[in-house]
């Protein structure tokens, strides 16, 4: 289809004399079929490798020139396939994602337990390079989680960027004449200085949602108070120092991951198979899309 859209656009500037018209190309850009590929073949019980790629997003963004599919939107679309399935015995989680927001961070680890205690399956997280923020929060929903020795895990936490530009902009001669509806509702602007009621206000938002990241943390995982103690500064970990401090289970690769699996699944020599859209990469476990 994206083959057809450059004729359309020169057609449409060669007749335009009379009249503009305007053509958003995104909207004619539509997605592919989802297709099973076999990455390992083996006997009619399957495993679903779910890629669970880059920043976290919700919905497709379209602010590029070739839109790119939304996280949540690509993972609805692979599950909905997979309820079909029943020769489908376990699902294997291969992150490789420093997170993103904190709404698509927690629907994606709803999506994922919600998926797995319908379907009555075992999930296992295989993370490649990272797991960390909100896609360690992802990795929370399987039963186990493998992560590769170069690889890093952790970073819990939530945070709220932000900067001051008013010093640079009193050089400049520039003035803030931001008018807002009420005193808090600039909160964090950028062109004034962070008052210590904005601060207050900002940091319980961000402790709420640390608050809730931990519980899942905790109910998920079996820490010990000096883990607790630990991954509370929101710090970075290798995999090694990860299972040391029980993040994961254990560090290894997706054949690892497999032997979970079907360990878990009480099934052996499984097919394993993955969905992804027609016309993307046809590699293997650690290729991308």
């Amino acid at each position: 289809m994206r083959r057809g859209i450059i004729p359309i656009i020169c057609l449409l500037v060669i007749i335009q004399g009379c009249a503009f018209i305007s053509l958003d190309i995104k909207d004619i850009i539509t997605l592919s079929p989802i297709e099973e590929r076999t990455l390992i073949p083996g006997t009619k019980d399957k495993i679903l490798v779910v890629e669970i790629l880059g920043l976290l997003t919700i919905t497709t963004r379209k602010d590029k020139i070739i839109p790119e599919e939304g996280t949540i939107e690509r993972l609805d679309s692979i599950l909905n396939r997979a309820r079909k399935d029943k020769s489908i015995k376990g699902i294997i989680l291969k992150i490789d994602s420093p997170g993103g927001g904190v709404t698509a961070s927690e629907l994606i680890y709803k999506r994922i337990k919600e998926f797995k205690n319908t379907q009555k399956i075992p999930v296992v997280a295989c993370v490649i390079r990272q797991a960390t923020s909100g896609a360690y929060m992802v990795a929370l929903a399987s039963d186990k989680i493998v992560a590769l020795p170069s690889s890093v895990v952790g970073n819990i936490g939530v945070m709220i960027p932000s900067i001051s530009l008013e010093g640079l902009m009193v050089k400049l001669g520039i003035k803030n004449q931001t008018i807002t509806s009420g005193r808090f509702k600039d909160s964090g602007n950028p062109l004034r200085e962070m008052t210590q009621e904005d601060r207050k206000i900002l940091e319980d938002i961000v402790m709420e949602f640390h608050r809730n990241f931990l519980s899942k943390v905790a109910a998920e995982r079996a820490l010990t108070k000096e883990d607790s103690d630990l991954i509370n500064d929101g710090r970075i970990m290798t995999a090694s120092i990860g299972l040391e401090h029980h993040l994961i289970d254990k560090v290894g690769y997706f054949k690892d991951a497999v032997m979970y699996v079907e360990d878990l699944a009480g099934i052996k020599g499984a097919t394993v198979v993955v969905y992804r859209r027609k016309g993307e990469n046809r590699g293997g476990f650690y290729s991308w899309p």
